[in-house]
């Protein structure tokens, strides 16, 4: 569905609307007029995934159809090295490879768009839906320490759409671009059984109900999202960009399990307004863009006071916050092949609606969440060129980043762990990256990737108002430490070759490899706590290799993939083990109308 993939390093294009600090990656989705692409893989864990994407275009009428429909299927019983537990005892018994018996997941959906395209009036006017449906049974909590076996999920989204663009409206170099959803989401999460699972499968009944977090909650979630863009060509040399994008979320739940908790039914509200101006001045060898931008942000919830005492109570918690960000990206062109890139922003991020309201069950909320303030500086070199049938490309940049009231997604190390978002009051980051790829004649590639990024507690003193002693500030015990769950020194390689006209004229045979290192990193604050108790996410280096078989001019391929050849213990940032060696397969057909 994709046409290509846009990576941002530093201050992002007004245009794009995000509160993203420091970078962004964009996919553009295809446009083509007719075409029928259709697609079904099928690979290690019993994983099967189909797609078919295809449009319809009149051309005299502009009449347009596009749609999308995917199914994916995994039981995904790849084996993990888990902790073992007597469910007799309650000892540790040690660590073993087992299967996990209850994470199937699949999913559906289906994505209709229609109206009209290339018309006086419009670039495109288009009416569109998504409707899908989503079931996950899940094994563990926020980390492997706790294992489920009956715990699941189940979801199902119905969301209409709107999309129209106009280039020249009204007067020559005015565009017009509009975007509008409406989400409907109702999410069922249930862990009632009265039960008790090791990683063996074993089981023995529990003296309570609910494996992890008694719920059987219905979360109803309703979205506004709106994204206007107006754009204005002054002449050769000048441009101005306006943008404004709203998203508003009501949320409700009710959990059967509690009927009378005083929040069921009630709603929660988040609702975000970012207003952007921008000017870019091209010339000659310079480029230069400065902005500004506004920044609303409306929460509505309920906070938890005197929890354990007679006045325990929920609390109405509703607050307005606005900022102002400003930031400036300039090139220039010290050689027609070398670029020279900086940037500066004073840039928020606000927080997401499950940062703030959780998802109710491993993800716990945080009303208090405030927004991230961040002073980024962005600044590197690229170097591009071409030697007749040879293409190289480098770059190297260096990030700085002072963050006031730094978000940071922490683990709660119990026997059932969740998660939850906080504020660590400043965080400063130190990086480098650095890239080089080449190419020959489209037929070689070779390229790689490294990044060294420092980011580090910085605050030296923490306020605690909601204790019921130590209130005030007090020293802050991680100051100067690393944060944790967050890599810091990584690279990746990847090399290919296309082999043209193999077996066949027209046809072509392509060998791609990639590898990938994470150097190992804690699981909490790395200064907290005893050397040999500490937990981390190991070292990682896990290598993929795939062969793809192009027939037809490209109406038919066969790919054959092998991913985490050498089996490795892989993991993600929060220490849930992820697949070891998988093989997958996929078949492809692509038909298109000139």
């Amino acid at each position: 569905m994709a046409d290509r993939v846009e990576v941002y390093k530093g201050v992002l294009p007004v245009s794009l609307g995000a509160d993203a600090l420091g970078g962004a990656v964009n996919i553009v989705s295809r446009r083509n007029a007719n075409y029928l692409d259709a697609t079904y893989s099928l690979g290690s864990f019993n994983t099967h995934k189909v797609s078919v994407n295809g449009a319809y275009t009149n051309m005299k009428t502009g009449f347009t159809l596009r749609s999308n429909l995917f199914f994916n299927y995994s039981k995904n019983d790849y084996k993990v090295y888990a902790p073992i537990v007597d469910l007799n005892t309650g000892l540790q018994e040690g660590d073993a490879w087992m299967k996990r018996f209850n994470d199937q997941y699949h999913s559906v959906g289906l994505k209709l768009e229609s109206g009209v395209v290339g018309r006086s009036w419009a670039d495109y006017l288009l009416f569109g839906v998504i409707a899908s449906e989503n079931r996950k049974h899940i094994q563990t909590g926020a980390t492997m320490d706790a294992v489920y076996g009956k715990v699941h999920s189940q979801s199902y989204s119905f969301i209409p759409s709107l999309r129209y663009k106009k280039t020249n409206l009204l007067t020559p170099g005015l565009d017009l671009l509009l975007y509008a959803t409406y989400s409907m989401v109702n999410t069922d999460n249930v862990d009632t059984a009265q039960v008790k699972y090791n990683w063996r499968g074993e089981s023995v009944r529990s003296n309570s109900r609910g494996e992890g977090y008694l719920t059987d909650a219905l979360i109803r979630e309703r979205q506004w999202q709106a994204n206007a863009n107006v754009n204005y060509v002054i002449d050769n040399y000048q441009s101005l960009t306006l943008n404004h994008i709203l998203t508003s979320m009501h949320r409700k739940a009710d959990d059967k399990e509690y009927p009378d908790y005083a929040l069921n039914g009630v709603p929660q509200i988040l609702t975000k307004n970012i207003t952007g101006l921008g000017y870019q001045i091209r010339y000659d060898r310079w480029d230069a863009n400065i902005f500004g931008k506004m920044y609303f942000l409306h929460t509505s919830t309920h906070r938890l006071l005197d929890q354990f005492l007679e006045t325990q109570r929920y609390e109405r918690v509703s607050e307005d916050k606005h900022q102002a960000g400003y930031g400036a990206a300039l090139t220039y062109h010290l050689l027609p092949s070398l670029q020279m890139k900086a940037s500066f922003e004073q840039a928020y991020r606000m927080p997401e609606a499950n940062e703030i309201f959780g998802d109710g069950f491993i993800q716990k909320s945080n009303p208090s969440l405030k927004p991230e303030k961040s002073r980024n500086v962005n600044v590197g070199l690229l170097y591009a060129e071409r030697f007749g049938k040879h293409q190289v490309n480098a770059e190297v940049n260096y990030i700085y980043r002072h963050t006031t009231d730094f978000i940071l997604k922490g683990v709660s190390l119990t026997s059932d762990p969740t998660t939850a978002y906080d504020n660590i009051g400043k965080a400063i980051t130190n990086g480098v990256e650095a890239s080089v790829n080449y190419d020959f004649n489209n037929r070689l590639h070779v390229g790689g990737n490294i990044t060294y990024q420092d980011i580090k507690d910085r605050e030296r003193n923490v306020e605690t108002t909601q204790s019921y002693v130590d209130q005030g500030a007090t020293e802050n015990v991680s100051y100067g430490q690393r944060m944790p769950n967050i890599p810091y020194f990584f690279f990746n390689a990847n090399a290919g070759y296309n082999f043209r006209n193999a077996f066949h004229r027209g046809n072509t045979l392509s060998l791609e490899y990639d590898g990938d290192y994470v150097y190992k990193y804690y699981l909490t604050f790395p200064g907290l706590g005893r050397p040999t108790s500490k937990k981390y996410i190991p070292t990682q280096f896990s290598h993929n290799a795939s062969v793809n078989y192009v027939m037809g001019g490209g109406r038919y391929s066969v790919a054959f993939e092998c991913t985490n050849i050498t089996n490795e213990k892989l993991y993600d940032n929060y220490r849930l083990q992820k697949p070891g060696r998988a093989f997958n397969v996929k078949f492809r057909l692509f038909l298109q109308k000139m």
